[in-house]
């Protein structure tokens, strides 16, 4: 297994369609997430993790800071059950504190991941809200 951590201009096209072929599968068609709200600018500016066995992504997740705080989003694996989850989650908290030089992280977890993010040191910091149509919470590390 490889984990790769790239910045947009770094992605090759191969590796961007790969990318944006698994979160559509499970973006899109697993969560129904409408594509538009799926893919949005904030890509150009993200450092892009993979985890991939053989060409195919096991796990996914973007990493990006605004004001001095890091963001970690479309977090997402394709097998479950294996751990690539919390080794995704690591890797990206990782970046955001050697690359992007951030010490407070924040994810918008949907509702019945929150215990997955918990474990991994985030606390809820906000009351339930609708992304896409998905109840999330805002959850931080530091």
């Amino acid at each position: 297994m490889t984990t790769t951590i790239k910045s947009f201009p770094e992605l090759t096209n191969e590796e961007f369609f790969r990318i944006c072929e698994v979160r559509e599968q499970v973006f899109v068609l697993e969560q129904k997430i409408t594509l538009c709200a799926e893919l949005d600018e904030q890509d150009l500016h993200s450092i892009h993790i993979t985890m991939a066995d053989g060409g195919k992504i096991l796990a996914y997740a973007r990493c990006f800071a605004d004001d001095g705080v890091a963001h970690i989003g479309r977090v997402l694996t394709t097998v479950r059950g294996k751990g690539y989850g919390r080794d995704i989650m690591l890797s990206a908290m990782q970046v955001c504190r050697e690359r992007l030089g951030c010490r407070r992280i924040v994810v918008h977890a949907q509702q019945q991941v929150i215990p997955f993010y918990e474990k991994l040191g985030f606390r809820v910091t906000s009351a339930l809200f609708d992304e896409c149509g998905i109840l999330h919470r805002t959850m931080e590390w530091e």
